[in-house]
């Protein structure tokens, strides 16, 4: 555990800081785009909020930041650089197929911490997800101060209710004037992209998949990629090492459809548009002519067990 030197008058507050460094790199990465170091703006961030609780005569003491740092764009050695030099321990969390696991392990840390450090009386939480709302709610029972940090913009609503008044900071005022560009709006595509082209498609399956994605989404104009990666893995699964997100990436490359990210809120999304055009899709389509996918009344198809 990285514990920083003592500094300012003796009896000063202790502070511990656990930073989800996955979700705060992809947000600083998504503002800043390809040729930004999302490494850099943290470096500043850190040391502004070490600045900020010296001033409230509070001491850091301990920091822990949580990644998959291997997974991460920028150079690995440059981001565990960059918190070393604030005494902030790289926490190594490998990220799965289906989600990110740095809160589990981040609330894990805070709870365990709050046991074995009972002279750490302050909190500071840089992240910006709903997931940390039960270990906030838990320190602030143990008469725990919890700071949560992020930039509100991207900050989870139900997060900040369970923070006490006055113990939110806007990372935006702990960084340099002008240091990100301005927010895009939620579903303006961050880069977009053109249709490979046309070709046919390589495997018998690829087709299958094309039947799923007319069959139940046919209806959409932009179809968001996660959901569809479920549906296929449920009406295909995995068959002869194609899985779902290769079904789709052979689909690109044979120009039956591309994807897109777009901005979200708190995060970016994947749609997934077909080419009307492409012999394959029409082919498959005129299979299909005349069947009709049930759908409830926001639009979305019901799933095969869903209770009517």
């Amino acid at each position: 555990m990285s514990e920083i030197a003592p500094e300012g008058v003796e009896g000063a507050r202790q502070a511990a800081v656990l930073v989800d460094y996955q979700n705060l790199h992809h947000y600083l990465k998504g503002r800043l785009g390809r040729d930004g170091s999302s490494a850099d703006l943290a470096g500043h961030l850190f040391k502004a909020l070490r600045d900020r609780l010296a001033a409230d005569d509070t001491r850091l003491v301990r920091g822990r930041a949580y990644a998959d740092f291997g997974g991460l764009d920028d150079h690995t050695r440059h981001v565990q650089r960059t918190l070393y030099l604030h005494a902030i321990e790289p926490v190594y969390v490998p990220a799965t197929m289906h989600r990110n696991t740095t809160d589990l392990q981040l609330a894990v840390d805070a709870v365990e911490m709050r046991s074995r450090h009972p002279e750490i009386t302050t909190y500071v939480l840089l992240a910006g997800d709903r997931d940390y709302a039960p270990v906030v709610t838990a320190l602030l029972a143990q008469n725990k101060r919890v700071l949560v940090v992020g930039f509100k913009e991207h900050l989870s609503p139900y997060l900040l209710e369970h923070t006490d008044a006055g113990e939110f900071v806007d990372a935006n005022d702990l960084l340099p004037s002008n240091s990100l560009p301005p927010e895009a709006e939620v579903g303006t595509p961050i880069q977009t992209t053109e249709f490979e082209e046309a070709q046919d498609p390589q495997y018998e399956i690829d087709y299958d998949a094309l039947e799923v994605i007319e069959k139940f989404f046919g209806q959409y104009e932009e179809i968001y990629l996660t959901p569809l990666l479920r549906r296929l893995s449920d009406e295909i699964g995995e068959v002869d090492g194609h899985d779902p997100k290769s079904l789709v990436a052979d689909l690109e490359e044979c120009g039956a459809v591309r994807l897109e990210r777009r901005k979200g809120m708190p995060y970016d999304y994947t749609v997934l548009l077909v080419n009307g055009e492409h012999p394959a899709v029409t082919e498959v389509r005129e299979e299909i002519h005349g069947a009709s996918v049930q759908t409830a009344d926001d639009g979305l198809p019901f799933e095969d067990d869903a209770e009517i």
